[in-house]
């Protein structure tokens, strides 16, 4: 029986995985929980997050760190031009700030339940930033061996643009939780340097490639495709309820914002949202916990790192008590926070 209880993901990532699969082995229907799932699968229009993170489980159990191979092929088996506008307008961005702007936008396409924005710095670098619903010291193992299925594509969208399929990326850890030998095959396939000690985990583009100019920009073409793209988004996300409960963070004062006044502005009661919620596999407090520290990133460089300003505009008693929520959300304090 095929789990339903989970958010639902764009099928590009069963038909991505499967084909690398396959390209190994040959008969892959034992990876997906047997044939009939895997027949259901084959002609679905979406996957579960359930079942996708049960198939890179049985994957990790089959083949251990080849998993990492894997992941790379199956990047390699992605076809941007099914995503359509959105990924087209990312990929005719004016520049790589814009970029990182139009991915974070429009990475519910990818996976609803990751978080992912940017943030530039004050010498010009950006950091592309990639939250889970889990607090940080509750990752577990396999959520992070999965986060590597996920950077491959955003790894592989980043280079297109870049127009550089060679190009070196630094990715940003708070600490290594998959073993020295894991980190190194990481860093081998996907050409990438991995750093600990930093909140969270981030993409970091240094201000010389954040400057790059990869292709003429034709600004007429990227705006139909902005359009277009966010035709699309709206179309297909009107029934997506993380969707809207995040668009409804932006349209509420921080400090109005609770279960109570998200429910009512989306015109259900408080407990059919947490029902819904949890059926989705996630909370009402972590996506709200999400959406605070993509805010205080922003609010931080827009004042000067002041902390006792940015915890009042969160609406938290005092600078204490979000210093306290930020290290819970990436590992470090607000402080700490490299520039």
């Amino acid at each position: 029986m095929v789990e339903s209880f989970s958010t639902q993901l764009p099928i590009f990532w069963f038909k991505t995985l499967d084909s690398a699969i396959q390209a190994r082995i040959g008969d892959s229907s034992d990876i997906w929980s047997g044939a009939e799932v895997y027949k259901q699968l084959c002609s679905a229009e979406s996957i579960s997050a359930y079942q996708l993170q049960t198939a890179i489980t049985n994957i990790y159990q089959r083949f251990d760190h080849e998993l990492i191979d894997l992941f790379d092929e199956s990047a390699r088996h992605f076809d941007e031009l099914e995503m359509g506008a959105p990924v087209m307008a990312m990929l005719t961005a004016p520049n790589l700030a814009s970029f990182c702007q139009l991915l974070s936008r429009y990475s519910t396409h990818i996976h609803p339940l990751l978080k992912i924005f940017s943030r530039e710095t004050e010498c010009g670098d950006i950091e592309l930033w990639t939250v889970t619903p889990e607090y940080i010291d509750e990752t577990t193992l396999m959520t992070h061996i999965s986060l590597g299925l996920y950077f491959s594509i955003m790894i592989k969208l980043v280079r297109r643009y870049l127009n550089a399929p060679n190009q070196k990326l630094s990715i940003h850890i708070h600490k290594n939780t998959i073993g020295d030998e894991f980190l190194s095959v990481y860093e081998r396939v996907f050409n990438v340097e991995m750093k600990e000690g930093f909140p969270a985990r981030y993409l970091l583009f240094p201000n010389d490639l954040v400057q790059a100019k990869p292709r003429q920009f034709q600004a007429d073409f990227h705006a139909e495709l902005v359009r277009i793209a966010d035709q699309q988004m709206e179309k297909t996300l009107k029934t997506n309820l993380i969707y809207k409960v995040n668009e409804t963070f932006k349209v509420l004062a921080v400090k109005d914002t609770n279960l109570d006044s998200v429910a009512n502005n989306l015109h259900i009661s408080p407990r059919t949202l947490n029902r819904k919620l949890k059926q989705q596999g996630v909370s009402f407090r972590r996506l709200f916990d999400k959406y605070r520290l993509e805010l205080s990133l922003t609010l931080l460089n827009q004042n000067d790192g002041n902390i006792t300003y940015v915890a009042h505009e969160l609406g938290f008693s005092d600078s204490s008590a979000f210093s306290r929520a930020f290290k819970n959300w990436t590992g470090h304090s607000p402080t700490e926070l490299r520039s």
